[in-house]
């Protein structure tokens, strides 16, 4: 992501790095240095002096204080700021919080028989999978005479995650009777739904903000116009394979691909005269998927003899990481590496990992591993 970028620039402290015990000893100095130009005396303080005691005390609850001093310094640093605090970073280039975004899917009603007339069904008909996640049509829907059925767009009542994912053909149960439809049922997954948008996107869209004041043609100005679009947008891809073309990719959360109607209207957005440029063709794409297999056998130290169960849970849990990783960036090569690693931070001692192999993807491609996943557990083996 672009904020990386900003996570790379040098840290810096409004306090000059002063630790507690530095804090003391520049204290300690001083007051021994005043005590001896007033007294001519040297100020000896033992361990359990009351004098040394209290400076102390003194020295921690100063540290405190210097503590939050920087904090604050730092809370209007991009690359520090985080919650409410980034939030009034936004305003300085006019920027705010997404507040999430509804989940859409495209839904089909069938009508009980043809008819002689236009079939009119109005918009915000409600349609649930029966488990309380209500989604309703967006826009009217007209079936023609003659014909048995029609499709429509529809979104989610309420913003968030728990509107994605219903797979074709779930959302079926109409909650609201409409003359002469027999029966609906979503021809697309659900898809979209985002919460409350994240630090990490929010920080993003500040960074690239200063792209946006020119109509989109930089890729960076095009990056914030998408995420700006939908806060589940986790990765974008902006290239130009053809002069005066611009082809955008990009992927949801956990790396899910884009259906149809989430393509449609991020194109229609993006159409804006005051987003385009006007000799500009934009397409909007899901990435292609390069598949890759996972063919592995690993290895358990006789000594964590007794803490194998848990080790092959980690090793489990640490593979599902790694095609989560593999699959979160667009263009991401397939990386046998990184999985070794993770496997023998999971516990195993010795690996044989005859696929993935490492391959080069291309820039608009996402990999994602074919269902026969192989892990094999070999055994225990001498350290």
């Amino acid at each position: 992501m672009e904020i990386k970028k900003v996570y790379d620039y040098p840290d810096v402290s409004f306090i000059e790095n002063v630790s507690a015990e530095g804090m003391y000893d520049f204290h300690q100095e001083k007051m021994q240095e005043k005590y001896k130009e007033l007294t001519g005396k040297d100020l000896i303080l033992q361990e359990a002096d009351p004098i040394r005691l209290i400076a102390y005390t003194n020295c921690l609850i100063l540290y405190q204080i210097a503590q939050y001093a920087d904090r604050a310094g730092k809370l209007s640093l991009l690359k520090y700021s985080y919650g409410d605090y980034l939030e009034d970073i936004g305003p300085l280039k006019g920027i705010s919080r997404n507040q999430g975004a509804k989940a859409k899917v495209r839904l089909r009603f069938t009508l009980s028989a043809k008819r002689p007339g236009t079939t009119i069904i109005k918009a915000g008909i409600r349609v649930t999978a029966s488990d309380g996640v209500y989604f309703k049509t967006t826009e009217p829907l007209e079936i023609p005479a003659g014909q048995l059925f029609g499709d429509v767009n529809a979104e989610c009542r309420e913003s968030g995650i728990k509107g994605n994912r219903y797979k074709v053909g779930e959302i079926k149960t109409l909650v609201d009777p409409v003359a002469y439809v027999e029966s609906v049922e979503n021809i697309t997954a659900s898809e979209g739904g985002a919460d409350l948008e994240s630090d990490e996107n929010l920080a993003e869209r500040i960074y690239l903000a200063p792209a946006r004041w020119s109509t989109a043609g930089p890729d960076d100005a095009y990056k914030y116009w998408v995420r700006t679009f939908n806060p589940g947008i986790t990765d974008v891809m902006v290239y130009s394979f053809v002069p005066g073309e611009v082809d955008i990719y990009f992927i949801l959360q956990d790396g899910q691909l884009p259906e149809e109607t989430m393509l449609a209207e991020l194109y229609a957005f993006l159409k804006d005269e005051k987003i385009r440029p006007l000799n500009d063709k934009v397409n909007v794409r899901a990435p292609e998927i390069q598949e890759y297999e996972i063919d592995i056998t690993y290895y358990i130290n006789q000594s964590d003899r007794s803490r194998a169960s848990a080790i092959n849970e980690k090793v489990q849990e640490a593979v599902q990481e790694y095609i989560k990783w593999q699959r979160e960036k667009i263009g991401r090569d397939i990386n046998p590496d990184e999985l070794r690693k993770r496997l023998l931070l999971a516990g195993a001692k010795r690996l044989e990992i005859r696929e993935p192999q490492f391959a080069v993807i291309g820039k608009a491609s996402i990999a994602m591993p074919r269902e026969n996943v192989k892990i094999l557990y070999g055994g225990l083996e001498d350290d």
